[in-house]
């Protein structure tokens, strides 16, 4: 499948939740208990690492299977002879790969504008709870700048996101994916981003994904649309993955 938009990436991941509505929820509620064991003193930081590559393995899974089937149809009838361990461990070696390469970039970067930013910003400040000096210090001149590049830097690292996902998502193996992961500050493959199509297909998926995000923060605040809630998340990173693959088809 290729050149594809935002509706039918939208209509994939559907169709691949309805063709296995109970594989859909059962790795709805691993990913949940999981979520949980991040707050168990100690071992939760296992979990904190082990959380974002098992979401990861699927989207790697479910991106392939948009590479690979040819309509709606297809997507049901290959879901439903998935099981759970395809959906997490049939390209873990890949997920963690892809994490590991993006963990490495997203932390140095972060690093670096956080040095940037200690050495006038009064963080002792949300400690005594004084969030007013805080903002002050903030507000300089040369930080608001420095907040400026922050910004500008995420945006455009933001908008070339979904066409390295889609290489990530394609690689052969943990090796591949760790290497395709940093061509997110690949000067080369940014020129390769700057075409019509892939601007399209990226405008139209940021707009959704912060509207489902809002839609999810709404429902996810009260108890009784939490499940609600946690469905909308597992299905908007179905319709993710089939995103990241109509971005790398755009790129080619």
């Amino acid at each position: 499948m290729h050149k594809g938009n935002n509706t039918k990436a939208m209509s994939l991941a559907i169709a691949f939740f309805k063709g296995n509505v109970t594989l859909s929820l059962i790795a709805t509620g691993v990913l949940i208990g999981v979520a949980l064991l991040q707050f168990v003193p100690i071992v939760g930081v296992f979990f904190l690492f082990v959380y974002p590559v098992l979401a990861f393995a699927i989207q790697v899974y479910v991106g392939r299977l948009t590479a690979d089937v040819t309509d709606e149809d297809d997507m049901a009838e290959r879901a439903a002879e998935s099981t759970l361990g395809d959906l997490f461990l049939k390209h873990i070696d890949v997920a963690v790969g892809g994490f590991l390469g993006f963990f490495l970039i997203f932390f140095t970067l972060g690093m670096i504008f956080f040095l940037l930013l200690g050495t006038s910003v009064d963080f002792a400040a949300l400690s005594r709870n004084d969030a007013q000096a805080f903002v002050v210090s903030m507000l300089t001149p040369g930080n608001l700048i420095t907040l400026a590049v922050l910004l500008i830097v995420g945006t455009f690292l933001g908008y070339v996101f979904p066409g390295v996902m889609g290489e990530v998502i394609l690689a052969d193996d943990f090796a591949a994916a760790f290497k395709k992961s940093l061509l997110l500050l690949s000067p080369k493959f940014w020129k390769r981003t700057f075409n019509g199509t892939y601007f399209v297909l990226v405008l139209v998926w940021s707009l959704i994904v912060m509207a489902v995000s809002f839609v999810i923060s709404v429902l996810g605040s009260s108890i009784v649309l939490l499940p609600v809630a946690l469905v909308l998340v597992y299905l908007l990173s179905l319709y993710n993955a089939s995103v990241y693959i109509f971005a790398h088809d755009a790129l080619e």
